[in-house]
């Protein structure tokens, strides 16, 4: 890659592809995306700094740049090949009278990556020059003020739709977020499970801000876990700011002071620039983590795509018999695979058959039997289950409390379940769950498994002494561990297993992903966060990757935490068909056979996720999917009229295609690159395919 690097009256100019990053004298980052059009531009060059200290209770950002002193490097420690830029600079405070002057050096480290255009990651180390200890308060990095007037003056400067991808509360929007004249969002990704006003905790480290014209994301670039915020909030001017910020702890055993001659570095962290909506910043962030050493998986084994009904429908109280009686209606469904969900065990922790009457009286036995019987009526098996959970009347409380997370005090938290956590650094608890795995899959004979709660979220930070860890926050950054042991055990007694984990109505993070080979929209509590969810999904893990629709429930057993019944939804998004229910009418049942039918044929949930609409600013919503040389189409609307024209984008410059509504058998016509509308009136959605005419 040749990154060409110029001086400038407003600074240095790096460009590296379709990037364009203006770096001012006051280390301010303006990135700018070139595009047919011209030069997209979203931040504002108002002598900010986009890397703050906040060393001795100072605020350091008055930058002085030794620009004789740059260096451009060979890009060192990635997969990937480009080029560093190594740039010094220095700040002096002056604080009170009488007390010496603050003296603080930053090198900054920027990379650019040559199979990530519109990728820059940055790096700060600041150096205390002066000759007095600094608590270090925050670091601040990638700090950007965004101006919508840049792209349309007639508009107010926060009018931006928004990714946040920390995990809050059950239930909130997280893939489109509107910002307004208030927004101030922390964005929190560590976790403190006693602090429940925080949420659960974790999430993606990544926010997305965006216009009709393009986008900027910042995110951390580091491939564990950061316990950090990355805020988002309107200032008093109507800019919108935007920054990765971190504060250490000496709680956590981290630097709180800098001594005389001693060194911080900051997080890595990253600004993305993009077109459209949230999908290409969060594909190139998961592209770039794949290069720095995160192996997220980017496709799924034959036997994931199968549909699936799972046994909630008839809740915790559910019995074999009822189960038993479902399996023939199912199967001449075309529902490939039979998921027993919460409900069949005694106690968290130890995981055993419940003996109940009409559930597993005879323990594992009767366990056996029963998936035995469920795979004589030809189908796969998937078994829920909440790994990390331990509760009070347990035996392996009772016998290994030395395995669970606890607090500084010697208490142990509680996830939202109020349920205790085995700690992933802990390797006697890692091995008990592999030894679960092996008695569900090898003993039991379960196919998978459905790792399930919002306590998957992340782990809280494990102040226990028996666990001997390097630092309390060795839960929170290695939580994964203990998912890279469950899923290699599923994979080893059973290759292919279908290993799904729903970390409920809350953002998956990037970091569990290499260990789970079925994604799901999240547990939506609405149709529109459910495709838009899909969309995440496919962003995250690649476009043909299998992500669940989160259930297709018949409306009259529909309750608020989940989403009603909508195949178009589900199916229009190229997700994999699944269903919960106790029972359906008549009329019921052919709908259910008719969409499990259009689903094994035409199989799109293995198909191509295009990139090809903005869920936040195109109307009316849309989504493409690319299988088999044709591509799939779905518009969403409460009502579309038929003299507004729907656009069909993706198509090949030079080719006719015939767009059909494969749902009702109609021909809408013909189009091409050059005249790619068609007009149909539609009520909720309308699903197309447009075939290239030989």
């Amino acid at each position: 890659m040749i990154l060409k690097v110029s001086a400038t009256e407003a600074g240095l100019v790096a460009e590296s592809g379709p990037l364009s990053l203006l770096v001012t004298d006051r280390l301010a980052l303006i990135p700018r995306l070139m595009h047919d059009s011209g030069r997209l531009c979203l931040t504002r060059e108002v002598g900010h700094s986009s890397f703050v200290a906040r060393l001795g209770g100072f605020d350091i950002d008055g930058w002085r740049v030794d620009w004789n002193s740059v260096e451009q490097l060979e890009l060192a420690g990635c997969a990937v090949s480009g080029k560093s830029l190594i740039i010094n600079a220095a700040a002096s405070q002056h604080g009170r009278e009488f007390y010496p002057p603050v003296e603080i050096g930053l090198t900054l480290t920027l990379d650019f990556y040559d199979t990530l255009p519109g990728v820059v990651t940055a790096r700060a180390e600041y150096t205390n020059n002066g000759v007095q200890p600094l608590s270090i308060d925050e670091l601040v990095s990638c700090r950007v003020l965004l101006d919508r007037r840049l792209d349309d003056p007639g508009r107010p400067p926060w009018e931006f739709a928004s990714y946040l991808g920390a995990a809050g509360r059950w239930g909130d929007d997280y893939s489109v977020v509107w910002l307004d004249s208030q927004f101030n969002r922390r964005n929190f990704t560590g976790a403190d499970p006693d602090k429940p006003g925080l949420g659960e905790g974790g999430g993606s480290p990544l926010v997305d801000l965006w216009s009709p014209s393009s986008g900027l994301a910042v995110a951390s670039a580091e491939t564990h876990p950061v316990w950090a915020s990355l805020p988002v909030r309107t200032r008093g001017d109507g800019l919108v700011e935007a920054a990765l910020s971190e504060t250490p702890e000496s709680r956590f055993g981290q630097k709180t002071v800098l001594q005389p001659g001693e060194s911080t570095r900051s997080l890595r962290s990253a600004l993305i620039a993009h077109r459209l909506d949230f999908h290409d910043a969060i594909r190139s962030w998961t592209t770039l983590l794949r290069a720095r050493g995160l192996q997220i998986l980017t496709g799924s084994p034959e036997a994931c795509y199968k549909p699936y009904w799972k046994s909630w429908g008839f809740g915790l109280d559910f019995t074999r018999e009822q189960i038993f009686g479902a399996l023939d209606e199912i199967r001449r469904f075309g529902i490939g695979m039979a998921m027993l969900d919460d409900g069949w065990f005694t106690t968290y922790g130890d995981w055993e058959p419940k003996p109940d009457k009409g559930k597993f009286p005879g323990g594992g036995k009767d366990m056996r039997e029963f998936v035995t019987k469920i795979k004589q009526k030809g189908f796969m098996t998937s078994l829920w289950w909440y790994p990390p959970g331990v509760e009070r009347d347990s035996r392996l409380y009772e016998d290994h409390a030395d395995w669970l997370i606890r607090n500084e005090d010697g208490s142990y938290p509680r996830c939202g379940r109020k349920l205790h956590y085995l700690c992933p650094g802990c390797q006697p608890a890692v091995d008990h769950v592999v030894g679960l795995v092996e008695k569900f899959m090898g003993d039991w004979g379960y196919d998978g498994l459905y790792l399930d709660t919002t306590g998957l979220s992340a782990a809280p930070p494990c102040f226990n002494p028996a666990h001997n860890h390097d630092s309390p926050l060795d839960s929170f950054t290695g939580q994964s561990a203990m998912y890279e042991a469950i899923y290699q055990a599923a994979q080893r007694i059973k290759p292919g297993a279908p290993v799904e984990m729903c970390i409920c109505s809350l953002p998956h993070d990037p970091f569990k992903m290499p260990y789970y080979n079925v994604a799901n929209a999240s547990d939506p509590t609405n149709l529109t966060q459910m495709r838009r969810r899909i969309k995440v999904e496919k962003a995250f893990r690649g476009p043909s990757f299998c992500v669940g629709d989160c259930y297709q429930i018949p409306i009259h057993e529909w309750e608020e935490w989940s989403v009603p019944e909508s195949f178009e939804s589900a199916v229009g998004t190229g997700a994999q068909l699944t269903t919960l229910y106790s029972a359906l009418s008549e009329a019921q049942r052919k709908k259910w056979q008719l969409w499990f039918g259009l689903y094994n044929r035409r199989m799109l949930s293995s198909g191509e996720y295009l990139n090809l609409y903005d869920l936040a600013w195109d109307r009316p919503e849309a989504h493409a999917v690319r299988k088999n040389g044709k591509i799939y189409y779905a518009f969403f609307a409460e009502r579309w009229a038929g003299n507004k024209p729907l656009e069909i984008r993706g198509l090949l410059q030079g080719r006719t295609y015939r767009v059909s509504d494969y749902i009702n058998g109609a021909d809408l016509g013909e189009v091409s690159a050059h005249d790619p509308a068609i007009n149909c009136a539609f009520t909720g959605s309308l699903l197309v395919v447009a075939e290239p005419v030989e």
